[in-house]
């Protein structure tokens, strides 16, 4: 059995001594090696909340959109309801679609694009979450200092949901799965990342 040595100085310790005799370093138990410090490992930047906060991926984005789109529809439906009944009722009197009934739908139609847009620039411009992110904990920061964004930059990711959304988003999921820190067209565009809350 090896005996147990001070590793500053080298000197003999005591069995169960904690401190060498004579340097006063502190001494390994015996068969216990000190740790080597290794290098630190990468920690995601906190964000201001002393806890890592990693750049959130596609499958909770999705979720969260899903959940916005819900309420979005639910929203629009009620306000373009009495304009679209109108075109219905229009098209039934005259059995062919008049210019009124074609306006009602142009009215719709631009009624649910401004709620669309109004949405996602408004809540991310003002808390940084949509609905669908509240309800998961996300939320949008800047990307240069995890400050909270402002409606212009909220505004620039809404604009660009047009390209990210096509086919059911996957063109924002490819986005998303090709950046380091997980950013669709929108984010990259608007210098913006969504995080953990």
């Amino acid at each position: 059995m090896d005996e147990n040595r001070c590793e500053q100085c080298g000197t003999p310790a005591s069995p169960g001594a904690k401190y060498c005799e004579s340097c006063g370093a502190p001494v390994a138990p015996q068969g216990i090696q000190p740790q080597a410090q290794g290098p630190l490992a990468y920690q995601a930047p906190a964000y201001y909340t002393g806890t890592p906060t990693p750049y959130q991926g596609v499958a909770i984005r999705f979720v969260a959109i899903l959940i916005d789109y819900f309420i979005i529809t639910i929203i629009v439906g009620l306000l373009v309801l009495p304009f679209l009944a109108a075109a219905l009722a229009a098209t039934a009197v005259s059995e062919n679609v008049s210019t009124f009934a074609w306006g009602s739908v142009a009215i719709a139609s631009l009624i649910g694009l401004a709620i669309w847009f109004l949405y996602f620039t408004l809540l991310e411009g003002h808390y940084g979450q949509t609905i669908g992110k509240m309800a998961l904990n996300i939320k949008v920061v800047r990307e240069a200092d995890g400050k909270p964004i402002d409606y212009s930059e909220a505004a620039v990711r809404t604009v660009l949901r047009i390209i990210d959304g096509l086919f059911d988003y996957l063109l924002g999921a490819i986005f998303i799965w090709t950046s380091d820190q997980n950013q669709r067209l929108g984010d990259r565009a608007a210098h913006t990342v969504v995080v953990s809350k």
